[in-house]
Protein backbone atom coordinates (compact mmCIF):
# COMPACT_ATOMS: atom_id res chain seq x y z
CA UNK A 1 0.00 0.00 0.00
CA UNK A 2 2.91 2.02 0.42
CA UNK A 3 3.10 2.79 -3.13
CA UNK A 4 -0.58 4.19 -3.63
CA UNK A 5 0.93 6.61 -0.85
CA UNK A 6 4.40 7.55 -1.72
CA UNK A 7 5.99 9.29 1.09
CA UNK A 8 7.68 13.08 0.86
CA UNK A 9 10.68 12.17 0.23
CA UNK A 10 9.95 9.37 -2.75
CA UNK A 11 7.87 12.57 -4.05
CA UNK A 12 11.00 15.05 -3.63
CA UNK A 13 13.18 12.15 -5.79
CA UNK A 14 10.40 11.94 -8.55
CA UNK A 15 10.18 15.55 -9.14
CA UNK A 16 14.13 15.96 -9.46
CA UNK A 17 14.47 13.26 -11.85
CA UNK A 18 11.14 15.23 -13.70
CA UNK A 19 13.16 18.18 -13.51
CA UNK A 20 16.50 16.90 -14.43
CA UNK A 21 15.16 15.17 -17.84
CA UNK A 22 13.42 18.25 -18.45
CA UNK A 23 15.87 20.60 -18.42
CA UNK A 24 18.18 18.31 -19.91
CA UNK A 25 16.14 17.78 -22.45
CA UNK A 26 15.86 21.71 -23.04
CA UNK A 27 19.55 22.36 -22.96
CA UNK A 28 19.24 20.03 -25.97
CA UNK A 29 16.68 21.41 -27.95
CA UNK A 30 19.19 24.72 -27.05
CA UNK A 31 22.18 23.01 -28.31
CA UNK A 32 20.81 21.92 -31.69
CA UNK A 33 19.62 25.30 -32.76
CA UNK A 34 22.81 26.97 -31.77
CA UNK A 35 25.03 24.70 -33.51
CA UNK A 36 22.76 24.95 -36.33
CA UNK A 37 23.78 28.20 -36.87
CA UNK A 38 21.72 31.38 -35.41
CA UNK A 39 21.12 32.17 -38.74
CA UNK A 40 19.45 29.41 -39.51
CA UNK A 41 16.93 29.41 -36.83
CA UNK A 42 16.36 33.33 -37.05
CA UNK A 43 15.24 32.43 -40.77
CA UNK A 44 12.91 29.43 -39.84
CA UNK A 45 11.17 32.01 -36.92
CA UNK A 46 11.43 34.76 -39.63
CA UNK A 47 9.40 32.39 -41.62
CA UNK A 48 6.83 32.71 -39.31
CA UNK A 49 6.21 36.03 -39.47
CA UNK A 50 7.98 37.10 -36.00
CA UNK A 51 8.84 40.80 -36.03
CA UNK A 52 12.67 40.58 -34.95
CA UNK A 53 13.48 37.26 -35.67
CA UNK A 54 17.46 37.60 -34.32
CA UNK A 55 16.20 38.51 -31.09
CA UNK A 56 13.58 36.29 -30.76
CA UNK A 57 15.80 33.73 -32.51
CA UNK A 58 18.85 34.21 -29.43
CA UNK A 59 15.73 34.62 -27.00
CA UNK A 60 14.43 31.63 -27.54
CA UNK A 61 18.47 29.78 -27.79
CA UNK A 62 19.55 31.36 -24.77
CA UNK A 63 16.17 30.39 -22.84
CA UNK A 64 16.81 26.96 -23.68
CA UNK A 65 20.28 26.70 -22.45
CA UNK A 66 20.35 29.04 -19.47
CA UNK A 67 16.97 27.70 -18.08
CA UNK A 68 17.90 24.58 -19.21
CA UNK A 69 20.68 24.35 -17.16
CA UNK A 70 19.24 25.99 -14.06
CA UNK A 71 16.89 23.50 -14.05
CA UNK A 72 19.30 20.61 -14.36
CA UNK A 73 20.95 22.19 -11.61
CA UNK A 74 18.09 22.90 -9.41
CA UNK A 75 19.06 26.32 -9.14
CA UNK A 76 16.39 29.17 -9.26
CA UNK A 77 14.03 26.11 -10.40
CA UNK A 78 10.40 28.33 -9.50
CA UNK A 79 11.94 31.47 -11.46
CA UNK A 80 13.36 29.03 -14.43
CA UNK A 81 9.98 27.76 -14.45
CA UNK A 82 8.26 30.67 -14.45
CA UNK A 83 10.55 32.22 -17.24
CA UNK A 84 10.05 28.36 -19.29
CA UNK A 85 6.52 28.69 -18.85
CA UNK A 86 6.20 31.95 -20.47
CA UNK A 87 8.58 31.23 -22.91
CA UNK A 88 6.87 28.44 -23.89
CA UNK A 89 3.32 29.86 -23.92
CA UNK A 90 4.67 32.39 -26.02
CA UNK A 91 5.86 30.02 -28.83
CA UNK A 92 3.02 28.54 -28.47
CA UNK A 93 1.05 31.47 -29.39
CA UNK A 94 3.11 32.17 -31.78
CA UNK A 95 3.10 28.85 -33.77
CA UNK A 96 0.19 27.40 -32.88
CA UNK A 97 -2.13 30.76 -33.15
CA UNK A 98 -5.58 30.37 -34.34
CA UNK A 99 -5.60 26.19 -35.12
CA UNK A 100 -8.21 24.20 -33.35
CA UNK A 101 -7.03 22.43 -30.76
CA UNK A 102 -8.66 19.12 -31.99
CA UNK A 103 -8.55 18.44 -35.81
CA UNK A 104 -9.16 14.96 -38.12
CA UNK A 105 -5.57 14.02 -36.92
CA UNK A 106 -4.76 12.14 -33.95
CA UNK A 107 -3.53 14.24 -31.14
CA UNK A 108 -4.27 17.44 -29.76
CA UNK A 109 -2.79 20.79 -31.71
CA UNK A 110 0.95 21.55 -29.99
CA UNK A 111 0.23 18.90 -27.44
CA UNK A 112 4.35 19.12 -26.92
CA UNK A 113 4.16 22.87 -26.13
CA UNK A 114 0.97 21.99 -23.74
CA UNK A 115 3.18 19.88 -22.03
CA UNK A 116 6.40 21.90 -21.54
CA UNK A 117 4.13 24.82 -20.83
CA UNK A 118 2.21 22.44 -18.09
CA UNK A 119 5.74 21.44 -16.21
CA UNK A 120 7.05 24.83 -16.40
CA UNK A 121 4.10 25.45 -14.23
CA UNK A 122 4.41 22.74 -12.27
CA UNK A 123 7.93 23.63 -11.15
CA UNK A 124 6.85 26.93 -9.81
CA UNK A 125 4.65 25.05 -7.44
CA UNK A 126 6.81 22.17 -6.27
CA UNK A 127 9.89 23.43 -6.11
CA UNK A 128 13.51 21.46 -7.29
CA UNK A 129 12.73 18.52 -5.52
CA UNK A 130 15.48 16.55 -3.30
CA UNK A 131 18.82 16.97 -4.84
CA UNK A 132 19.35 20.47 -5.67
CA UNK A 133 21.17 23.76 -4.96
CA UNK A 134 18.33 25.49 -4.29
CA UNK A 135 17.80 22.83 -1.31
CA UNK A 136 21.15 22.82 0.20
CA UNK A 137 21.76 26.45 -0.02
CA UNK A 138 18.46 26.74 1.78
CA UNK A 139 20.16 24.46 4.74
CA UNK A 140 23.16 26.37 4.91
CA UNK A 141 23.48 28.39 8.29
CA UNK A 142 22.60 32.28 7.43
CA UNK A 143 26.77 32.84 8.11
CA UNK A 144 27.87 30.33 5.97
CA UNK A 145 25.84 31.61 3.13
CA UNK A 146 27.03 35.34 4.01
CA UNK A 147 30.67 34.17 3.24
CA UNK A 148 30.09 32.49 0.33
CA UNK A 149 28.86 35.34 -1.10
CA UNK A 150 32.08 37.20 -0.46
Amino acid sequence: MKFLHPSPKSSSRGVTILRVVFGALLMVHGFQKFTAGHAAFAASVAAMGVQKPEIVAWLVIAGELGLGLLLVLGALTRVAGFLAAIMFAGIWFVTEAGKPLLTDKSGVTAELLIIYVAISVAFVFLGPGALSLDRRLARLPARQQASRGR
